[in-house]
């Protein structure tokens, strides 16, 4: 197996819980992590180990075994039993609350088996045997979810980065959800080897999902308010240094050609040579900097971007205006938005210009499916919308230019028009001589016929 599909320390990880709320937590070695109620386990036990298994923690010093997923579930045959004199209310229960809190304590020291805590509160229902298999699964599943010391660590992919902050912190991300998002991706082409332009204030969403996708071949530009980008998302993602080393930033205050460069005063060799230890870092990381800004800057005043997305809060035209010319012809451009008369009022602009094609808004729908042995049916609770994307072509308007025809095209088409004028004119002239010698034929009858009657 390789290094890459285990857990690596000095990473960031998801942890999945029994109750279905996610932590993101950077493993660092020789630390005790914290799962709340679920209890703690030692970071160096973790290390090595495969993503997506399942872990209980054992006893109170931080030891992890692994054991099946809490999710799993068994066949279940329906009985002819129902749930409809079944009494549901705490008096069920023989159980006290308190008595309740000590069997977790003890579950937490690791002095009582899950098992043997769900078994003591099963015993305890009063109505438990009256349930439907279906109910008892449910309600063992419930206890399973509340008491099991079961954690699960998941890579950090930009399918679980966005689930988790969708239902965490929809509005860090501007409530973009997982379809939109690829959709998003789809519309503007982002593939290996792209030049890309990206206006993002997803906290670097977006940012990070086409790094993800180009796979560290090729150059994306990314603008930002500010001195400094927020991209916040991108640390969690764990890229590697060839990945990051394709994403360049510049601040919307520099996006003006005629601005000049931050000063910088670039020393020759031998003052550097001059400098001590701590100045020659410190020198070469302010020498770095400045060299990143500007091959950032000369990357997107070089133009000819293979696409752009944008996600911002400024009116979509006026970011188009300053940054259209920058994309090439015939290259997507895409914008999203949570409000839809944002995007309709940008598209009723973009249709009224001559450097837009095909112009239109789209909204995408997920529907969420629990898929059991017996028991398929949509969630319940479901979020009513993850935003809306206007998309179109960037079109290079050229007027027309009479020089550019090709000379002798007017001449073939007048000869043509020539040669067929001149075969229909014989024609003519022959149907006009026959009509002239049938009325010559026509007078003489007449003449004839009149000298007879007088005679």
């Amino acid at each position: 197996m390789a290094d890459n599909d285990l857990i690596q320390p000095h990473q960031f990880i998801i942890i999945e819980m029994p109750s279905g709320n996610s932590k993101i937590i950077n493993l660092k070695p020789n630390t005790m992590i914290s799962l709340g109620k679920f209890g703690n386990f030692q970071s160096d036990n973790l290390i090595g180990k495969p993503y997506g298994l399942s872990y209980e923690i054992m006893g109170n010093k931080g030891e992890i075994k692994p054991v099946g997923h809490v999710s799993k579930n068994t066949s279940i045959e329906e009985t002819d039993a129902n749930n409809q004199t079944i009494i549901d209310d705490t008096s069920v229960q023989k159980l006290s609350h308190e008595e309740v809190l000590k069997l977790k304590e003890m579950g937490l020291r690791g002095e009582l088996d899950t098992e043997e805590i769900i078994k003591k509160m099963v015993d305890s229902h009063a109505e438990f045997s009256k349930k439907t298999e279906y109910s008892k699964a449910k309600y063992i599943e419930r206890k399973k979810k509340k008491f099991m010391k079961v954690f699960t660590p998941v890579r950090p992919t930009l399918n679980t980065i966005s689930n988790y902050f969708f239902s965490k912190n929809p509005e860090k991300i501007k409530h973009i959800r997982i379809d939109t998002l690829s959709i998003l991706l789809s519309m503007a082409n982002v593939h290996a080897n792209a030049k890309l332009l990206v206006v993002d204030d997803t906290q670097g969403l977006i940012v990070a999902s086409c790094l993800e996708r180009m796979g560290g071949f090729g150059q994306l530009v990314a603008l930002h308010e500010g001195d400094f980008h927020n991209y916040d998302i991108l640390r969690y993602m764990n890229f590697p240094k060839s990945v990051q080393d394709t994403l360049y930033t510049v601040p919307f205050a520099m996006i003006d050609p005629t601005t000049p460069e931050e000063p910088f005063d670039v020393l020759t060799e031998d003052q550097v040579n001059q400098l001590d230890d701590d100045q020659k870092r410190a020198y070469q990381r302010r020498k770095t900097a400045w060299d990143y800004k500007v091959k950032s800057r000369k990357l997107l005043f070089e133009g000819d971007f293979d696409g752009l997305i944008i996600s911002s809060a400024f009116q979509p035209e006026s970011v188009l205006k300053v940054l259209k010319d920058y994309v090439a012809g015939s290259r997507p451009i895409v914008i999203y938005s949570f409000s839809k008369e944002v995007l309709l009022q940008a598209a009723f602009w973009m249709r009224r210009t001559r450097d837009f094609l095909n112009a239109d808004v789209t909204e995408s729908s997920l529907r969420e499916y629990q898929v059991l042995p017996g028991r398929m049916h949509p969630n319940m609770n479901m979020s009513a919308g993850g935003g809306y994307l206007l998309s179109a072509l960037r079109v290079i308007d050229c007027p027309y230019d009479p020089t550019l025809a090709k000379r002798g095209d007017n001449e073939k088409r007048s000869k043509k028009k020539k040669k067929k004028n001149d075969k229909k004119e014989p024609l003519a002239n022959q149907k006009e001589e026959k009509q002239d010698d049938q009325k010559m034929e026509e007078v003489k009858l007449e003449e004839n016929v009149n000298m007879e009657e007088t005679q």
